[in-house]
């Protein structure tokens, strides 16, 4: 259990972010599942077989190879759910530091065209409580982007992650 003054304890395996979107779901389901929508807003390039066991790939132009990511989907509901187990997320180099956690995406019709999404990653625990906030901080990036995407139609966060010196957007 994480309480506030306790230094370089994390709270825990599990960051949960919610933003609200001027969008409808089905839209907002199509830019977490189809290739070409992922590649306006979450990364340079990106493959994806949106069905359940279907892969998605993303790369990031960072450094000189860039980073690449690959994780499987696990659960789909269409306008409601999307599910990713990540097996790489691009920032380890190492075997054992390769990613291995689950994303979900919960999509939440509101109001008009406003649509909550609530994103959750949980991961092993962590046992760094700086490691842990920094990649709080970049989920807060990423969602950002998305909102982005729909609402201002810039790449504003997008490029805050590629200018990151950890791979993690800063905001």
């Amino acid at each position: 259990m994480y309480l506030p003054g306790m230094q370089g304890v994390a709270p825990g395996s599990l960051i949960e972010k919610t933003v609200l979107i001027q969008a409808r779901p089905g839209v907002i389901y199509q830019a977490l599942t189809e290739a070409r929508d992922l590649a306006h807003w979450f990364c340079d390039r990106a493959s994806s077989e949106p069905r359940v066991g279907g892969e998605l790939r993303a790369l990031w132009k960072t450094g000189k190879e860039g980073q690449k990511g690959r994780a499987l989907f696990t659960r789909i509901i269409p306008e409601e759910l999307v599910e990713l187990r990540w097996i790489d997320d691009g920032q380890g180099t190492l075997p054992e530091e390769k990613a291995c956690h689950t994303l979900s995406y919960t999509i939440r019709s509101g109001r008009g065209t406003t649509t909550e999404v609530v994103m959750r990653d949980s991961d092993q625990p962590m046992e760094d409580l700086e490691a842990f906030e920094r990649l709080s901080t970049g989920w807060n990036g990423v969602l950002l982007e998305l909102k982005d995407y729909f609402e201002r139609k810039e790449r504003s966060a997008k490029r805050r992650f590629n200018a990151a010196p950890t791979g993690l957007p800063t905001v």
